[in-house]
């Protein structure tokens, strides 16, 4: 088997700007959010994330890719908050959230989730991964698993697959061991993440594409800049994925969905099938005519089959539960 680990960081590439600084320290900008009235703020491990906290249930957490926030989210948080207490954060550098110079490891982020998990007072829930948030999911279930009850990986970053030519990501884990960018080649890889390859539905479509470039104008340049920004990129090469951490997938219980777009990057088609190929508890479905932000493209598709999921891995665990210490 390949494993790419190099590659968990997809958007390393992309930086962007940050809210106003003091005058003798500015030197980017970062956009405001659309529903910034609806935000909440909490402090974790040091940093101030931003969050939108709706519905009631067993919990659902949204966690987004590299250079996006809370919005890519948009058309989940009604949908899903009729059922469940829907989690939707910007993680450390993007949105609203501050940006510190340092810490945007895939562990870092794990970290900034458990403690948000712990400051709710959530002890398991579902989650749902997009791009780099899926490599974040992944060391988080390496350093959790009990606190997971299913996973779904829409587009995500799944680091089991080598990565070919034809993928946009080709030269990321060589970028990924070179020194980190400047703050001039950041912003510029912001700018050009917005018309990026995988990204062309969004892109062709006014109401989508106004939200990918706020979320992009949102992003810090500090995480590309970082130059520990990924655990992949150690010496030791110590995550988030690799047989070390998980020498037997079979033992992974978890139930997990697979969904990608059909016109997405070769790298999250070709990731997905993988895992859904070498991993035991997966259901693996295609979206037609979308591509990497299909929860924005196809929002109806998407919600449908994640709700469906859900419903029935909360079924399975209300029947496990129903037996536990008794006797038949």
């Amino acid at each position: 088997m390949k494993i790419l680990g190099a590659v968990l960081l997809t958007f390393v590439w992309l930086g962007a700007p940050t809210f106003a600084q003091s005058p003798k320290t500015q030197q980017y900008t970062r956009a405001v959010a659309a529903d910034v009235d609806q935000l909440q703020f909490v402090q974790v491990n040091g940093v101030k994330l931003a969050y939108r906290l709706a519905g009631a249930g067993v919990p659902v957490v949204f966690v987004h890719g590299e250079g996006y926030s809370h919005e890519l989210w948009t058309y989940q948080m009604e949908a899903f908050s009729r059922k469940h207490l829907v989690v939707s954060y910007d993680r450390r550098g993007h949105g609203m959230s501050d940006d510190p110079i340092t810490g945007y490891s895939e562990t870092a982020h794990a970290e900034d989730l458990n403690a948000l998990l712990m400051h709710f007072g959530i002890r398991e829930a579902h989650f749902v991964a997009n791009s780099r948030g899926g490599a974040i999911i992944v060391q988080f279930l390496k350093l959790y698993p009990q606190k997971v009850r299913s996973i779904t990986f829409a587009d995500a970053t799944i680091a089991l697959a080598p990565i070919t030519r034809e993928s946009a990501f080709y030269g990321a884990p060589a970028a990924m061991n070179g020194p980190p960018p400047t703050l001039e080649q950041a912003l510029a890889g912001r700018e050009s993440a917005k018309r990026s390859s995988f990204t062309k539905v969004a892109q062709s479509r006014p109401e989508l594409n106004q939200i990918q470039r706020r979320m992009a104008d949102q992003f810090s340049p500090r995480v590309a800049m970082d130059p520990q920004r990924s655990d992949s990129g150690s010496a030791m090469h110590i995550g988030p994925w690799n047989s070390r951490d998980f020498p037997d997938m079979t033992r992974m219980y978890q139930p997990m969905l697979l969904l990608v777009g059909e016109l997405t990057d070769v790298f999250f088609i070709e990731g997905a099938k993988e895992a859904h190929r070498l991993w035991p508890n997966t259901r693996h479905h295609m979206i037609p005519g979308t591509d990497h932000m299909l929860m924005m493209e196809d929002p109806a598709t998407f919600n449908r089959l994640v709700l469906e999921f859900l419903d029935e891995v909360d079924a399975q665990v209300a029947g496990r539960d129903k037996w536990i210490g008794q006797i038949p």
